[in-house]
């Protein structure tokens, strides 16, 4: 009976840890658990749009927008996209700034960050 009863009482310590441990990580990511998830892949996606906006600068010696990288065949995304983020691209000539917004389901649009990367391969969350 002793066996069971702390066997019951480690099991409760357990939980209430594991508990605490997911309030403080929601609270350090700063919102929803999905959107540290979604962060990710949405920075690995950035990544691949500026990597793709420097090849077409080599081949075209001037920055492009989605469409045009598309089009190119030097980017493809898989739209729409699956975490629920659209990207624009704002080409001048001295650099570009590709930017990425939670617009789908999953939780308030406040929940997901907005972030963006420059031809200096940097990306920055916008909240």
């Amino acid at each position: 009976m002793r066996v069971i009863i702390s066997l019951v009482i480690t099991v409760a310590i357990g939980m209430g840890v594991y508990a605490m441990y997911l309030k403080s990580t929601v609270s350090s990511t700063g919102g929803h658990p999905v959107s540290a998830i979604s962060t990710t892949h949405v920075q690995m996606q950035l990544l691949q749009i500026a990597q793709a906006e420097r090849t077409y600068y080599v081949q075209n010696n001037s920055y492009a927008t989605i469409d045009q990288l598309a089009s190119s065949g030097s980017l493809t995304l898989s739209t729409p996209d699956p975490d629920g983020y659209s990207y624009s691209a704002d080409a001048s000539g001295g650099g570009f700034t590709v930017t990425a917004r939670h617009e789908g389901p999953g939780g308030a649009s406040g929940d997901f960050p907005t972030l963006s990367i420059d031809q200096n391969m940097t990306v920055q969350s916008g909240n």
